[in-house]
């Protein structure tokens, strides 16, 4: 979505009407794909050199000389000074009406008459600059980006592309550009960076994660920062099935799972893409379900009316609430299922102390594989016993792969946690489905204990079972058939098959 002070400009430019980006390719380029982010301002090329086939991410904006910029520059200091007083208590709309009513202003005061094409490089720049965050604004709004950085002066900002991958970008900033822009960070992200606090861990305000380092004394390369960017629109289920993540059998067996208040974790490497499944396979919670959710920092997102979503707070000395003050009191709310954001700390013994009473518990977990994660689970600093651990009634190993140059997300193996033997007190695991690289495909190796178990629960034959589970995959290959994507809609088509599964099927055959 194109944020409100370009939309201003766009109503501008329709009464103008002049072109304002060079979009030509250099000789040894290539362009496989390009879009615009601010029509007729903002355009990306991903441009692919046809001797080394490395791609770049290419951002075009309006070209400004440099006695243009010099102007930008003057209209910029004078506008902060005019409506710093003015903005604090406005909305964005009112905000934008003041900045351009001051401009108009300080334009009259100079005696100045623009042409077409320049006034609206300066509005674009002045918009850019003044309510978005300058030079790196174009990766912020940019909803095919997952992460952007930037390691030191001088050096090429990186971002990590839903389809393209890792590319280093046309920007880069001098050591001045690169400080003042990290100030800037910490402050929209209301947060103090200095030389004498030159870590910075926070929240900008559109949810997206940041890491800042100020100055040379702990980044030799200079201030650095990197942002993982907050998905307005999370991924849904029809989403991880457009994306080869999962198939449509997978997530009916996790719908069954998740119905009946199965415990699930998923785990993987950094970038492995474990909350942005988490936060799909939530939306099989049942509509009327309490629901309470705990993070560092808020990701997880539901269309979900009886959800509690709290997040940890730091900085506030002997007042820090961490996930296990969090959890602690969430356990108090009767939830019927308790989503853990990541799971690190001492907030895993209360979790699981939580699965063995009776809450769903869902949660991440940093491991590679289900060895990595068991060990880490039964040592310190965790130390969850190992007869706690056997209430886990799946977890789900997700990786990044690489593909002739292309990443993905796959599910490696999808684990069930069938109880403890009897003498040796060993867990006992069963492997029931695993990824196979050759058909980039799911294959299924041993029956689900889970799926017996829900029938002993529901006191219903095993294949009254797995005829509801034909049903659900059905009924989900249809909502992919139909390209019902967006997250809302697809949990209302969900909560409709909970309350009646004939009308929803209907629906989706209308």
């Amino acid at each position: 979505m194109i944020p409100i002070y370009y939309r201003k400009l766009l109503e501008i430019y329709e009464t103008l009407k002049v072109p304002l980006v060079d979009s030509s390719v250099p000789e040894g380029y290539e362009v496989v794909e390009e879009y615009w982010l601010v029509p007729n301002f903002t355009l990306i090329q991903i441009r692919r050199n046809v001797d080394t086939l490395e791609k770049v991410y290419w951002i075009i904006e309006p070209q400004v000389t440099r006695n243009e910029l010099e102007l930008l520059s003057i209209l910029f200091d004078d506008l902060r000074r005019k409506v710093v007083l003015k903005e604090i208590l406005l909305s964005e709309e009112e905000k934008i009406r003041v900045v351009l009513s001051a401009l108009k202003e300080i334009l009259d005061d100079y005696g100045l008459k623009l042409k077409s094409d320049l006034t609206l490089k300066i509005l674009y720049y002045l918009m850019r600059d003044f309510f978005g965050y300058g030079a790196i604004d174009p990766f912020l709004i940019d909803p095919n980006l997952e992460d952007v950085s930037c390691d030191g002066y001088n050096i090429p900002t990186y971002v990590f592309h839903r389809k393209h991958g890792s590319m280093k970008t046309n920007v880069s900033f001098t050591q001045e550009e690169l400080d003042n822009l990290v100030l800037l960070l910490g402050q929209k992200a209301g947060k103090h960076i200095s030389y004498a606090n030159p870590l910075v861990d926070a929240t900008l305000p559109d949810g997206s994660r940041i890491q800042i380092t100020y100055g040379t004394d702990v980044s030799t390369r200079g201030s650095s920062f990197t942002i993982r960017k907050f998905r307005v629109e999370p991924f849904t289920p029809i989403d991880l099935i457009a994306y080869g993540t999962f198939n449509a059998g997978l997530l009916a067996y996790y719908w069954l799972l998740i119905e009946n208040k199965m415990n699930v974790m998923v785990i993987g490497e950094t970038a492995a893409g474990k909350t942005t499944t988490l936060n799909a396979l939530l939306m099989f919670i049942p509509p009327e379900a309490k629901v309470i959710s705990i993070e560092d920092t808020r990701e997880i997102q539901l269309f979900h009316e009886n959800w509690i979503a709290e997040v940890t707070r730091t900085g506030v000395e002997g007042q820090e609430i961490d996930m296990y003050d969090l959890l602690r009191a969430a356990l108090r709310q009767r939830p019927d299922y308790i989503v853990v954001g990541e799971v690190r700390g001492r907030e895993a013994m209360t979790l699981f102390q939580a699965m063995s009473t009776g809450h769903a518990g869902y949660a991440t977990f940093h491991a590679g594989d289900v060895n990595q994660l068991i060990y880490r689970l039964e040592n310190p600093p965790l130390n969850v016993p190992r007869v706690m651990i056997q209430f886990l009634d799946s977890i789900i190993v997700q990786f990044m792969w690489t593909f002739r140059g292309v990443r993905k997300r796959r599910v490696k193996e999808i684990v069930e946690v069938v109880g403890l033997e009897p003498e040796s007190k060993e867990l006992l695991i069963s492997r029931v489905f695993k990824w196979d690289p050759a058909s980039d495909s799911y294959i299924q190796l041993a029956d689900s204990k889970k799926l017996e178990k829900i029938a002993v629960m529901q006191g219903i034959e095993v294949i009254d079972v797995f005829e509801e589970l034909k049903r659900r995959k059905e009924f989900l290959e249809m909502l992919y058939q139909k390209g019902i994507r967006d997250y809302k809609e697809v949990t209302k088509h969900i909560h409709m098959y909970y309350r009646n599964p004939e009308k929803a099927f209907e629906v989706l055959k209308e």
